[in-house]
C-alpha cells in the first residue's frame, strides 16, 4: 500500500510537471512582446554519459545535473560530499567533516561510502573500487565544473558506477592568460587559499595550474589544528592538427579530522547530554590524541594531530585524435599512488555507555573483579594523565557516565592504474563507440590496529584508569594502562592485487529529427588475489570482560611467570598476528547492459527513458571481501525535461532494485558474526530545476520522493521479519529550495533543506526524526575582477542526525537514556574574497 501511494504521488508529480511545461511553453509562444521567451534557449553541451561529441542536455537520454565553478563558489560546500547535495536522487551524509563521508543513490542504504557511484576526474574513475575516494578527490578552483548522471549509461561507460557517474572536469590550458585566486576564512579558525592560473607556453602548448592550502581547527574543535594541508594540480595541453593531448599531474598531502557519533539523549527529539555539545562537541581531544597500542607488528600509535592523512601522487595522459572518415580515437590513462593513514577514536556500541558507578562494580564487570582479586582494596577511577582520583563518579561531568572507545589506526597503501581506450565513428545520425577499460590495483598494505580505551563522556575527554586503592586512597594496582584497557583489540593485515578488463560498446542513433535511441553492453572480468595474516584471538569484545588471557606482550612477565609491574592491561594482546598468510583468488565475470531513448518535441521540451542493469564489483580489501561476488543494480526510469529562459526543469520517475547486498553484525557477547543478504527496492521521483519569473528573483529546487524498502530475505531466515522495513539511514523524502534575490551588484539567497524520517538500523528499532536546515548566503560582485562571498550554514543550529551508531549492529535501541549518533555540523560561517582575471 505504501509503495502504491508513493508511485501514485510520483506519477502525479511528473504529470503535473509536464502539464506545467506545456503551459509555460504555450504562454511563451503566445507572448509576442517577449522576444527572449520566443528564442530557443542556449543548449548546454555535456560530455558525461555519452559517446557523442556535441550532445546537449535536452537531447540526452540520461538524468543529468551540472554545476559550474561559480555555483560551487557560491554554495561554499564544506566537503566534496556536501557539493553533491545539489544532485537529486543522492542521499548525502556530510556530517563526518571534509573526508570519509557517505553518498547513497536512489534507495541504497546510507553509510555505504560511495558504493555504486563512480567518482571521476576528467572522465576516468579516481579509484576503481571507490575505497576512500573522497580523500583523493578534492574540490577547489582547478575544477571547472562537474556533471552527474544518475543511472543512464553509467553502467556501460564506467566501472563500479551503475547508479551514477559524477565527473569532475578540471581546467585545461588556454592560449589567453587567465586565472582566479581566492581566500576563505571560517569562524571556526579556518583559513584557506586557493587559485587556478592558465596561459600559453608557446603556440602549441598551454598550461593550467593551481590548488589549495588550508589550516583550521574544525567546526567540531578537538583542541588542536588537525585540518592542515592541500593539493596542487598541473595540466599541460598540446594542440594537435587533428586532436589534443593533455598531460596531468596532481599531488595531495592533507590532514583532516574525522567526526564520529557522539552521545545524545531523547531519540524522538535529540538533544545533547551535559558535557557534550551536540553542535560543536567531539569525543576527540588532546588527552586522547596519542594512544600507544602494543601489537605483534610493533607499537602502533593513534595520533589525532595527524588525523585522516592522505599522501597521493597522480600522473595522467589523455589523447584525443580524429582519424578521418568520421572516425576518432581516445586513450585516457592515469596512474595513482596513494597512502592513507586514518587516525581516529571510534565509539563502540551504545552498550559501551555506562554509569561510572556501575563500571566500578565487581559484581557487574569481571575485569574489575579480577583487579580486586589480585590487589584487594576498592575500585576507583583516576585520570590517566595525572593519577588524580575522581572524587564523585556519579556526578562526573554532570552526566555520571564513562565510555569505552577504540583508538584506531589504519594504513592503506595502494597503486592504481586505469586506462580507457575507445574508437568512435560518428556522423550526423549515428555515434558508435567500442572500447576497452583496464584497471589494476596493487594493495601494498592494508593494516588496521585498535586499542580499547576508557574515557569520560564530555567534549575533548580525558582518559580514565580503573585502579585499586587502599583505605588511604593509595593506588595498589592498575586495571588499565594510561587509559588503555586492551592492547591489540583490533588487528588485521592484508595485501594483494586485482585487475579488471572491460569490453564495451555503445551506440547512439538519431532516428529522425525528434527521436534518438541508444544501447550499450559492457562485459567485465575482474581477478582478485589477496592475502590475510592469520590472527589468534582471545577474550570478549564486551566491556568489563576479563583482561587475562591472549598472547603475552613481550617483556610483560618475569622468567617465573609473575607480572613485572602492577598493571594488568599491559600483559596480553587480544588479537595477535601469527605471521602466517592465507591466500585466496577469485575471478568474477559480469555483464552490464542498457537501452534508452530521447524524444524532443521541440527546442524546449523532451522526454527520455531507460532500462539498465549493472554491477558493483567487490572492494580490494581482505580475502572475505570478494567471496560473495558482485552486487547488481537494475532500474527503469522515464523523465521529462523542459528548458527555457524562464524555467528549466526535469522530472524523473524511477524504480531500482539493488541485489546481493550484505549486512552484518557481531554479537558483542559471543563474538559470532551474523550476515544476511538482501535486496532493496525503491520507487520514486526526482525533481530539479530553476524558475526565473523575474530578473530579480529565481527559485532553484531539488527533490527526491521515494519508497525504499528491504526485500528478498529468505523467508526461513531469522531476519525474514525485516522484509518491508525502510532501508536504513536513507530518507524517503528530501527537498532542497534555494530562493535567490538578484541585484545588479550580486545575489542574496537562502537554502532550505527538509530531510524526512529515517531509521538508524536494519531492524528499524531506532528512528531518526525528520529535520530542517536553513543556510544563508550572499555574493557581491565588487567589479569585474573582485567578488565577495558570504555563507552561514545551519542558521538555526538544528540537531539533525545523519546516522545512529553503526557499531550497535542490527538493533540500535538507546542504552537507557543515552545513545550514540552523528549530528550535522553546528552553525558556522565562511567569508571568501576572490579575484578573477
Amino acid at each position: 500500500m505504501r509503495q502504491k501511494k508513493v508511485l501514485t504521488l510520483a506519477v502525479a508529480t511528473a504529470l503535473a510537471h509536464m502539464a506545467a511545461m506545456q503551459g509555460a511553453q504555450a504562454q511563451s509562444a503566445s507572448d509576442p512582446a517577449s522576444a527572449t521567451e520566443k528564442a530557443a534557449p542556449i543548449q548546454e553541451v555535456v560530455v558525461t554519459g555519452t559517446t557523442a561529441k556535441n550532445r546537449t542536455k535536452l537531447e540526452s537520454s540520461v538524468a543529468i545535473t551540472t554545476l559550474d565553478s561559480d555555483k560551487l563558489v557560491k554554495m561554499a560546500p564544506h566537503s566534496l560530499a556536501d557539493s553533491l547535495q545539489q544532485v537529486p536522487g543522492l542521499w548525502v551524509e556530510a556530517s563526518g567533516g571534509e573526508v570519509s563521508n557517505n553518498v547513497s543513490p536512489r534507495g541504497l542504504s546510507g553509510g555505504a561510502a560511495f558504493q555504486f557511484i563512480s567518482l571521476q576526474e576528467d572522465g576516468l574513475p579516481v579509484i576503481y573500487d571507490g575505497e576512500l575516494v573522497d580523500v583523493l578527490l578534492r574540490e577547489d578552483l582547478t575544477i571547472k565544473r562537474f556533471e552527474a548522471i544518475r543511472g543512464g549509461t553509467s553502467a556501460i561507460l564506467s566501472t563500479n558506477g551503475p547508479a551514477a557517474i559524477v565527473n569532475f572536469i578540471s581546467h585545461k590550458g588556454t592560449q589567453k592568460p587567465q586565472g582566479e585566486a581566492k581566500v576563505t576564512v571560517g569562524d571556526y579558525g579556518m583559513v584557506r587559499t586557493e587559485g587556478v592560473f592558465s596561459g600559453p607556453i608557446n603556440e602549441d602548448w598551454s598550461y593550467a595550474a593551481g590548488g589549495y592550502y588550508r589550516r583550521g581547527k574544525g567546526v567540531r574543535p578537538i583542541g588542536m589544528t588537525a585540518d592542515h594541508g592541500g593539493q596542487f594540480r598541473l595540466n599541460l595541453t598540446r594542440r594537435l592538427a587533428a586532436g589534443e593531448l593533455n598531460l596531468s599531474a596532481k599531488y595531495v598531502n592533507d590532514h583532516n579530522t574525522f567526526y564520529l557519533p557522539i552521545p545524545l539523549t531523547n531519540p524522538a527529539k535529540p538533544r545533547g547530554v551535559p558535557g557534550v555539545d551536540p553542535h560543536y562537541g567531539s569525543l576527540d581531544g588532546p588527552d586522547v590524541a596519542h594512544i600507544s597500542n602494543q601489537t605483534t607488528n610493533g607499537t602502533q600509535t593513534t595520533d589525532l594531530k595527524t588525523g585522516f592523512h592522505v599522501l597521493a601522487k597522480v600522473l595522467g595522459a589523455d589523447l584525443q585524435h580524429d582519424l578521418g572518415g568520421d572516425w576518432s580515437f581516445r586513450n585516457n590513462a592515469r596512474y595513482t599512488r596513494y597512502d592513507v593513514a586514518p587516525h581516529s577514536v571510534f565509539n563502540g556500541p551504545n552498550s559501551y555507555l555506562v554509569r561510572a558507578t556501575n563500571r566500578l562494580d565487581p559484581a557487574q564487570y569481571a575485569d574489575v573483579a579480577g583487579l580486586l582479586q589480585r590487589f584487594g582494596g576498592t575500585a576507583r577511577l583516576a585520570y590517566a594523565g595525572t593519577g588524580q582520583l575522581v572524587d564523585n563518579p556519579a556526578a562526573l561531568n554532570g552526566n555520571g557516565f564513562t565510555t569505552d572507545a577504540v583508538a584506531e589506526t589504519r594504513f592503506r597503501s595502494l597503486s592504481h592504474f586505469v586506462d580507457k581506450l575507445s574508437l568512435t565513428k560518428e556522423n550526423e545520425n549515428n555515434s558508435f563507440t567500442a572500447g576497452i577499460l583496464f584497471a589494476s590495483q596493487k594493495l601494498h598494505e592494508d593494516s588496521d590496529y585498535g586499542a580499547r580505551i576508557l574515557t569520560e563522556v564530555r567534549d575533548q575527554p580525558k582518559r580514565l584508569d580503573i585502579v585499586a586503592v587502599d583505605a588511604n586512597n593509595k593506588i595498589l594496582g592498575y586495571l588499565s594502562d594510561k587509559g588503555v584497557l586492551r592492547n591489540a583489540f583490533f588487528y588485521e593485515r592484508h595485501k594483494g592485487d586485482m585487475n579488471s578488463t572491460s569490453l564495451f560498446i555503445n551506440d547512439e542513433w538519431k532516428v529522425n529529427k525528434n527521436l534518438r535511441i541508444d544501447g550499450g553492453v559492457r562485459y567485465e572480468i575482474a581477478r582478485y588475489d589477496v592475502q590475510d595474516e592469520g590472527v589468534n584471538a582471545a577474550g570478549s569484545e564486551v566491556p568489563g570482560s576479563s583482561l587475562v588471557g591472549g598472547t603475552p606482550i613481550p617483556g610483560a612477565f618475569n622468567p617465573d611467570g609473575t607480572d613485572k609491574d602492577n598493571i594488568i592491561a599491559n600483559n596480553y594482546m587480544r588479537r595477535a598476528g601469527t605471521g602466517v598468510w592465507t591466500r585466496k583468488q577469485k575471478t568474477i565475470k559480469e555483464s552490464s547492459y542498457t537501452a534508452g531513448f530521447n524524444y524532443a518535441f521541440n527546442d524546449h521540451i523532451a522526454t527520455y527513458g531507460r532500462y539498465a542493469s549493472g554491477t558493483n564489483m567487490p572492494t580490494l580489501y581482505s580475502t572475505d571481501s570478494f567471496v560473495d561476488g558482485a552486487s547488481r543494480l537494475s532500474f527503469g526510469e522515464v523523465g521529462v525535461r523542459y528548458i527555457s529562459p524562464m524555467w528549466t526543469t526535469s522530472a524523473t520517475l524511477f524504480h531500482t532494485k539493488f541485489d546481493n547486498l550484505s549486512f552484518g553484525e557481531t554479537n558483542q557477547q559471543t563474538g559470532d558474526f551474523r550476515q544476511v543478504f538482501v535486496k532493496t527496492l525503491s520507487t520514486g521521483v526526482e525533481l530539479e530545476g530553476v524558475f526565473k519569473p523575474h530578473k530579480r528573483f529565481s527559485l532553484e529546487y531539488v527533490a527526491t520522493i521515494q519508497d525504499a524498502t528491504i526485500d528478498g530475505i529468505d523467508p526461513n531466515a531469522e531476519e525474514a521479519k525485516q522484509n518491508g522495513n525502510q532501508v536504513m539511514r536513507t530518507p524517503n523524502t528530501q527537498v532542497r529550495l534555494i530562493p535567490t534575490v538578484h541585484f545588479d551588484f550580486g545575489d542574496i539567497f537562502l537554502v532550505y533543506s527538509h530531510i524526512g524520517k529515517r531509521f538508524a538500523d536494519f531492524e528499524n528499532a531506532l528512528a531518526l526524526p525528520k529535520y530542517h536546515v536553513i543556510d544563508m548566503g550572499a555574493e557581491f560582485r565588487i567589479d569585474k575582477h573582485w567578488k565577495l562571498n558570504l555563507k552561514v550554514n545551519n542558521v538555526t543550529n538544528e540537531i539533525g542526525l545523519t546516522e545512529g551508531n553503526p557499531r550497535s549492529g542490527f538493533n540500535q535501541s538507546s542504552n537507557g537514556s543515552l545513545f550514540y549518533a552523528r549530528p550535522i555540523l553546528g552553525r558556522h560561517a565562511t567569508v571568501s574574497l576572490s579575484y578573477k582575471f
